[in-house]
């Protein structure tokens, strides 16, 4: 008897180690140190989630009936806290989904423009903020560090001159290794300008277009500052980026990508975009 009782503490101990073992393995393979950016498809709409060993940025969160879908893929990819959210600006494409992904996941910090919004949604998103910490409504630049990801957030330096509410959109730039990415929000003509003549550095190896594709005058100042390898648009194919945009892609060789379809998944190794491609997330 004392054998046999041995030999089951034994192999309780086994499958003990087997379980710890295995779950180290899980964790480890849910903190990928690569850098993944995932433009979700939804619409005519931005919602980016970037995700670097274990640290979790969104930016954006589509429109109302875009908050759930987010929760869900936020979920289905083991995340259930966001260290920040970027809310570009106040238009319902980008705000829209926020309170239910406020009202679902712990956030951390969340960054927004400093204005007033006019639209439902936004309404919806302060109740959501309602008593938390780490909010804050920016003005000029600020920086900091979530992982690896050095994250530069800039608004609008001269704010009281733009009547395009679009202009007002937080821009942010994400480093990671080598690599550098730069999300545009809405910024239209006004903006663009300047950004083009402010001392900043706009290159990056990868953008994410301004206002969903849509053409201004001056883009192709701002993709010759940028030089970016590959451009993702977030639009739908009843709003598709518009042609002359895609022409000045073209003309300048970068790789463009669209989530009109498809969710539009991005991987860097901090060296390298390993890879770009579209993928189905739904």
């Amino acid at each position: 008897m004392e054998k046999k009782n041995l030999l089951a503490v034994l192999a309780l101990m086994l499958a003990l180690l087997i379980l710890v073992f295995a779950a180290k393995h899980a964790g480890q393979s849910e903190e990928d140190p690569n850098l993944t950016i995932t433009a979700l498809s939804v619409g005519k709409a931005d919602a980016l989630v970037l995700k670097q060993a274990g640290h979790t940025v969104l930016i954006d969160t589509g429109e109302k009936d875009d908050g759930d879908k987010i929760v869900r893929f936020l979920k289905n990819q083991g995340i259930h806290s966001v260290d920040l959210l970027v809310i570009t600006h106040f238009d319902k494409d980008h705000v829209g989904g926020a309170a239910k992904v406020l009202e679902h996941m712990e956030v951390n910090a969340v960054f927004m423009p400093d204005y007033e919004g006019t639209r439902p949604e936004y309404d919806s998103f302060l109740e959501a903020l309602a008593g938390r910490d780490g909010v804050q409504r920016l003005t000029g630049t600020t920086e900091q560090t979530i992982g690896e990801m050095k994250i530069r957030v800039q608004a609008a330096e001269q704010a009281d001159t733009f009547a395009d509410e679009n202009d007002l959109s937080l821009v942010t730039w994400v480093t990671f290794g080598h690599r550098k990415f730069l999300f545009t929000g809405d910024i239209t003509e006004g903006r663009i300008s300047e950004l083009l003549a402010s001392d900043e550095d706009l290159r990056a190896d990868w953008i994410k277009m301004p206002h969903h594709g849509r053409y201004e005058a001056n883009l192709g100042e701002l993709l010759d500052a940028v030089e970016p390898s590959f451009a993702v648009i977030c639009c739908s194919n009843k709003h598709p980026a518009s042609a002359d945009t895609l022409k000045l892609l073209d003309e300048r060789k970068i790789q463009v990508f669209d989530t009109s379809e498809e969710a539009v998944v991005t991987t860097c190794d901090g060296e390298h975009i390993t890879e770009v491609k579209l993928q189905n997330l739904k």
